[in-house]
C-alpha cells in the first residue's frame, strides 16, 4: 500500500488519476480540478454521442418513433458509457426534448451520473483501503470539481 489506495482501485487509468491526485497534497486543487473533465471525456467517447444527436434532431411527427430508434441504438452499443447516455436521451425524448436541447440535456445527465458514481466509488474504496481521515481528505478535494458545472463539458463537441 506504499503507493497509496488509487493503485488498487477497480476503475480505469483516468479515475485512478483523480483519485491519486485527490489523495495527494502536491497537487493543487487546480489539478485535481483538471482530471475530472479529462476523465469524464475518456469514459464518454465511446457513446455514439453523433448518432444520438441525429436521432435527437430527426424529423418526427411520433415521438415514440424516436425512443424506438434510441432503444435499437442501444442494442448496437453496448459500454455502460453508451448505454447511460442513450438511457439519458430516452429520458430527454420521453420528457419532450428533442434537438440540440435534448441532446444536451442528455449528455449533461449522463455526465452528472457519471460523475457522481465514480466520485462515490472513489471515497468508498478510500473508506475500506486508508485511514478515515485520508477519506475525509480525498472527499473534501473531489467536492470542488464535482461541484463545477458540467453544462460547458456537454455543449462541447466530442
Amino acid at each position: 500500500m506504499s503507493d497509496g489506495p488509487h493503485k488498487s482501485l477497480r476503475m480505469r487509468r483516468h479515475w485512478k488519476d483523480l483519485a491519486e491526485r485527490s489523495a495527494k497534497a502536491a497537487f493543487s486543487p487546480d489539478q485535481v480540478s483538471e482530471a475530472l473533465p479529462h476523465a469524464l471525456k475518456k469514459e464518454i467517447l465511446s457513446a455514439p454521442i453523433k448518432e444520438i444527436r441525429d436521432i435527437m434532431g430527426g424529423d418526427t411527427l411520433f415521438p415514440e418513433l424516436r425512443i424506438e430508434r434510441l432503444d435499437a441504438l442501444r442494442q448496437a452499443h453496448r459500454s455502460a458509457a453508451a448505454t447511460r447516455v442513450i438511457d439519458c436521451a430516452i429520458a430527454a425524448a420521453a420528457s419532450g426534448l428533442t434537438g440540440e436541447a435534448g441532446t444536451h440535456a442528455a449528455l449533461q445527465n449522463a455526465l452528472q451520473d457519471t460523475t457522481r458514481n465514480a466520485l462515490r466509488g472513489i471515497e468508498e474504496h478510500y473508506q475500506r483501503e486508508a485511514t478515515s481521515r485520508s477519506a475525509g481528505y480525498v472527499r473534501t478535494r473531489l467536492d470542488a470539481p464535482a461541484n463545477s458545472s458540467t453544462a460547458a463539458l456537454s455543449r462541447e463537441t466530442f
